[in-house]
């Protein structure tokens, strides 16, 4: 793999933390397994399951994918659905079976299948969590009705007001923030010309100038995307002195935020560290908004040593899949086992169901590849690719070292996910998957491409042809679709970002997923924005106050690509779980399948409830094969 020739090796957004890659070698996983009874792997099981019968309420059991199906009843014994549908129907086959059970009413509640969260970064996200969140979408608000939103004010004064609140109390303490978002700041539209994000640098002016904030502690801000971090003058002379890496006004790219991380305070690198509370805080989250399955988009070794020892003493109250990170060396790729099909024994525990590849970065942090240039001021005008020929840094033709890369990958037998966002890398991806699958259909492996983000109607089309199937961040339409439209990409955004509606009509399977950090865990968010696709953030120099908090008068992004609620809740729950090879035994109720499942306490397919709140519906309880892991303390 080649530099692209824009400062840094490799860009990626949520599929590659460098805080993590900087601290996970430090890590000791397994010293705290090697100092556990053996007796304490019994934790990892699962537990019996209760023996109940639900009735009351709106069930949909969503069997083999069908989204008309209501039932009156749901049976659940030893962690698996034994029968739905007529109350006397599930009574009589619970009896026959020999199994003694209660009655539980819903009280009009609806039951579904357990959420799928199919593209999330577990252990990773943990790593930052000890940061100040200087995010523009509002994650830490104890009211979920505003949680998963954007703040109403997110600006550079908001910026500077909230890092200097949070001053390190010592001198020698660092200010290390993170989720730092520019393209969620006010831009400048310059007709004519390249419109005008606000940058953060040091050293000179007043907006973006981090000097202006504090210039005793050194301070270090991560990106939202995760591919750049910004130093005050303080900062980028530490980092300087320690690593000899000098950061150009204050910005450092992918390959040397690692350098500045590594000259952090011990101390603050030690407080990092403690991972297992941020995952308690973590699988709780993901509880509460209904996930019982949860896909990590790219699982190095160490991440998976993290969740082995965490769970030898932390009960399992969600399924996770993984996919392999794979870097694209020979080594990388050499290194996968060998490829056996997902099995249900293996799914009660971790399961690998995929490798990933990444093949550019970030739309909105300005390094999605792209075949033509932003409209706004960005280091590298077409963005980057990461695997590009000897010769090449922009390149306009597929390199042949990508191509051999997914080739090889194929090979192996594994289905891949490859993220690709912008038009052009998305271009290429096509082009390497149709030359290693050689005519073969990608859909028994269900290969996918991840974000997936800028398409055409013909790159939906070789999708159908080759058997390929995207998951949408669904969250670049609702969060970011203002600035797409009207700063970064133009019309561009108009017809070609997430094309939900025109991927289904090409029978395509979709998935919809948070790829938390980048934006928060939630299924029903991800479900209410590719109903509505209204533009949630404006946020321009020419109406600095302006922010339509009222969704009734928020914009709609291409109103033609709304999913109906049917098609949404589908890419949540039954298409996220075959995405994730574990349809066969969750991500609907069908007979045998475990008994994952949560309790609303609206009908999220109910028309009376306004499709702008969805994200607001009451998780009352979320099970996770016949134990209820989560209780909604309000129900």
């Amino acid at each position: 793999m080649r530099s692209n020739g824009n400062d840094h090796d490799y860009v990626q957004c949520g599929c590659h933390n460098p805080i993590w890659n900087a601290l996970k070698d430090t890590l000791d996983p397994d010293s705290h397994s090697a100092s556990q009874p053996h007796s304490a792997q019994d934790l990892a099981k699962e537990l019996t399951g209760e023996s109940i019968i639900f009735t009351g309420g709106t069930i949909y059991p969503m069997r083999h994918g069908n989204m008309d199906e209501r039932v009156e009843a749901l049976g659940i014994h030893a962690g698996d659905v034994v029968a739905s549908g007529t109350l006397a129907v599930v009574e009589a086959r619970m009896k026959a079976l020999g199994i003694a059970y209660k009655k539980q009413s819903l009280g009009g509640k609806t039951l579904l299948p357990g959420l799928v969260e199919p593209h999330a970064h577990i252990v990773q996200s943990c790593a930052m969590e000890g940061w100040l969140n200087l995010g523009a979408i509002d994650t830490e608000n104890p009211d979920e009705k505003k949680n998963q939103r954007l703040r109403p004010v997110y600006d550079w004064g908001w910026l500077k007001d909230t890092i200097q609140s949070h001053l390190p109390k010592d001198n020698s303490s660092w200010i290390l923030g993170h989720m730092v978002d520019p393209a969620l700041m006010p831009f400048e539209v310059v007709p004519g010309g390249q419109n005008k994000l606000i940058t953060l640098q040091c050293g000179s002016g007043d907006v973006g100038n981090l000097d202006t904030i504090d210039q005793q502690h050194p301070m270090l801000l991560i990106s939202a995307s995760m591919h750049t971090a910004y130093l005050n003058t303080a900062a980028s002379e530490a980092v300087f002195k320690k690593t000899g890496i000098q950061a150009k006004n204050g910005v450092l790219q992918e390959g040397d935020v690692l350098s500045a991380i590594k000259a952090i305070p011990l101390k603050q690198k030690l407080e990092m560290l403690k991972v297992f509370k941020r995952l308690d805080d973590y699988f709780d989250k993901a509880s509460r908004r209904g996930i019982t399955l949860l896909y990590d988009a790219m699982m190095d070794p160490m991440s998976k040593r993290v969740l082995t020892a965490y769970f030898l003493t932390h009960p399992r109250n969600l399924r996770i899949g993984y996919a392999a990170a794979c870097d694209g060396s020979a080594d990388s790729i050499k290194a996968l086992p060998r490829y056996q099909p997902v099995s249900r024994e293996e799914a009660k525990r971790f399961y690998q169901g995929s490798v990933k590849l990444v093949s550019d970065g970030s739309n909105q942090g300005l390094t999605g590849y792209q075949a033509t240039k932003y409209c706004c001021n960005a280091a590298s005008p077409l963005g980057n690719f990461n695997f590009c020929d000897t010769a090449q840094s922009t390149p306009v033709k597929i390199p042949e070292t990508y191509k051999n890369l997914v080739r090889n990958a194929v090979e192996t037998g594994w289905p891949l996910m490859i993220h690709a966002n912008g038009d052009r890398a998305i271009e290429f991806t096509l082009q390497a998957y149709e030359d290693a699958l050689q005519g073969q259909s990608g859909l028994e492996k269900r290969h996918r491409i991840e974000h997936c983000s800028l398409l055409t109607e013909n790159s939906l089309t070789t999708m159908k042809r080759l058997g390929l199937s995207p998951s949408f961040l669904i969250g670049h339409v609702g969060y970011w679709g203002y600035s797409f439209r009207h700063a970064i990409f133009d019309k561009k955004a108009e017809v070609m970002l997430d094309l939900c509606q025109s991927a289904l009509e090409q029978q395509l399977k979709i998935s919809l997923h948070s790829d938390c950090s980048v934006t928060p865990l939630g299924p029903l968010r991800s479900m209410e924005q590719a109903v509505t696709r209204k533009m949630e953030g404006i946020r321009d120099t020419q109406q600095p106050a302006q922010f339509i908090s009222d969704p009734r008068k928020q914009p709609i992004l291409n109103e033609a690509e709304c999913l109906t609620r049917k098609q949404a809740l589908k890419a949540i729950t039954y298409d996220a779980a075959w995405q994730c090879h574990a349809e066969g035994w969750t991500g609907s109720l069908q007979d045998k399948n475990f008994a994952d499942f949560v309790i609303l306490e609206q009908d999220p397919l109910d028309e009376k409830v306004p499709a702008t709140s969805i994200r607001d519906i009451k998780i009352c309880e979320t099970w996770k094969g016949g134990q209820r892991v989560y209780l909604n303390p309000g129900s």
